[in-house]
């Protein structure tokens, strides 16, 4: 039965690559105006999920729904709902930071003339003004992640599906993708939020899922987590839930 109040479900999702088993029966829901975490290290299967939720990769196994529609059989619905910014982003080098914005937004059916007030507005605040014109393939590490970040904001999407959202970004525009994702938030609209850094997930996720080799090992809030864990921070709590070693001394 589809829960209406979930933005997302997912329910026994297994993705098997030959003999590999990158998703393991994973199952959880987000709600409307939730920040969701997906957070685990390395390998642990949060972008498999992202990628079957958005649409890229089809289940060895499982459900799942996004804005109440099945992936499967109905994509088209589901990416008119969301904006996705992957982990390493592909961009056109050939062009301008302008010209891909340009096209993204037209892509996405908006009005030429209320796009051109967005890239102006996005850019400004992100501090690409005077890059815009300069193509893409001269952009740094952190311009790329910035000229993506306002292609996956452009369209103000109702569900934001964010991989490694932070990398590359210096502390201001670190804080800056956080108070955008609460401000989303805040008017109904819902992120998931992958990373294996935890220090991002417990300043920003109402609620997390540990993932571990592809299986949910816990989730529930922060103070659930350091609560069932006795840790005082999600790292610690982190690391008890998912198994390591720690090294005092070399």
């Amino acid at each position: 039965m589809v829960d209406n109040s979930n933005a997302i479900e997912v329910n026994n999702l297994v993705k098997i690559y030959e003999n590999f088993r990158a998703v393991d029966q994973l199952s959880f829901s987000v709600k409307y105006g939730e920040v969701f975490g997906l957070l685990g290290s390395n390998g642990a299967g949060k972008t498999t999920t992202l990628h079957i939720l958005t649409g890229l990769l089809k289940p060895t196994e499982g459900e799942v729904r996004v804005g109440g529609h099945n992936v499967l059989t109905n994509p088209i619905e589901v990416k008119k709902l969301i904006g996705y910014l992957p982990e390493s982003p592909a961009l056109y080098n050939r062009l301008t930071g302008y010209e891909f914005l340009m096209m993204i937004g037209r892509l996405r059916g908006l009005d030429p003339e209320f796009l051109e007030k967005k890239i102006e507005k996005l850019t400004e605040t992100l501090d690409l003004s005077s890059h815009i014109d300069v193509r893409l393939s001269a952009y740094s590490k952190g311009m790329r992640q910035k000229i993506s970040l306002t292609a996956t904001f452009i369209h103000d999407p109702h569900i934001l599906f964010l991989d490694e959202p932070t990398s590359g970004l210096d502390p201001r525009y670190i804080k800056l993708v956080k108070d955008w994702v609460r401000a989303i938030s805040a008017r109904k609209r819902t992120t998931l939020l992958c990373t294996h850094v935890t220090s991002i997930a417990e300043s920003i996720c109402d609620r997390v899922i540990i993932l571990d080799k592809g299986r949910g090992v816990a989730s529930g809030t922060i103070p659930d987590l350091l609560e069932q864990t006795g840790k005082n921070n999600l790292e610690d709590a982190f690391i008890e839930l998912v198994g390591g070693t720690l090294v005092s001394e070399f």
